[in-house]
This record gives structure tokens, sequence and C-alpha cells, in this order.
């Protein structure tokens, strides 16, 4: 009489034990598929450079994914990128390598827009000091 009872525990317990397994299983599958990257826009990535406690790293890789995503340069979009370049020009974490990357890239894929690039870059150089 007890051995039947015994084994019906048992086998619960075990039930019980696989159960717990296959839930934990499960719930770290989950998690390490969510680290999907967001989508970096051209708003994202100017904010990057227009804050002022953004590291030397953030801003190298904020300027390679504004260069290599949206490097061409259109009519509207030529003040937004003259105001980019003199906000990398000021900021205090900006060094030169970063602004000439940034500079020279423009004008390879602009040759069109090769002085306003240049007047760009001397207005922010002349505010940086």
């Amino acid at each position: 009489m007890q051995t039947p009872l015994v084994l019906t525990l048992l086998g619960l317990l075990f039930l019980l034990i696989a159960l717990v397994f296959i839930y934990v299983w499960v719930g770290r599958s989950r998690d390490s598929n969510d680290s999907i990257e967001p989508i970096e826009t051209f708003e994202s990535l100017s904010a990057v450079i227009r804050k002022r406690s953004a590291s030397r790293a953030e801003l190298y890789r904020a300027v390679g994914m504004l260069l290599e995503s949206f490097g061409t340069i259109s009519p509207h979009t030529l003040p937004t990128y003259q105001s980019l370049m003199q906000s990398l020009c000021v900021h205090p974490r900006a060094d030169s390598k970063i602004v000439l990357r940034f500079e020279r890239t423009l004008r390879q894929i602009n040759p069109k827009y090769d002085s306003e690039i240049e007047h760009a870059l001397r207005a922010g150089l002349a505010a940086r000091g």
C-alpha cells in the first residue's frame, strides 16, 4: 500500500523538477535573443554629436555611422550638416582626427558642397578658439 504512494510522490516530484528546469531554460533562451541593437537614425546620431557629455568613442562611432548611412548632402540638409560640423569642432572630447574624418569624407561624397563644408569647418574652428 505504501509503495504505490511513494512511487506517485516520487513521480510528482520528478515532474515538478522537470517543469522548473524547462521554465528556467526557456526563460534564458528568450533573454539572449533580445540583444538586438536599435536602428540608428539621423536624429539620434546628431544628438550624440551635439551632446556635450558624449565620450570620444561615442563620437567616433556616431560620425562613422552618420557618414556611412547619411553621408549624402542635399540642399535642404546642408544647414544641418553645417551645424553638425560646428558642433563637432567645439565638442570638448572631439579630437582633430574625428573632425578631419568628418570633413574629408563629406567632401569626398559631396564635392558639390565643398566650399560650404569648408566654411562650416572654418566657423567651427574659429568658435573653438
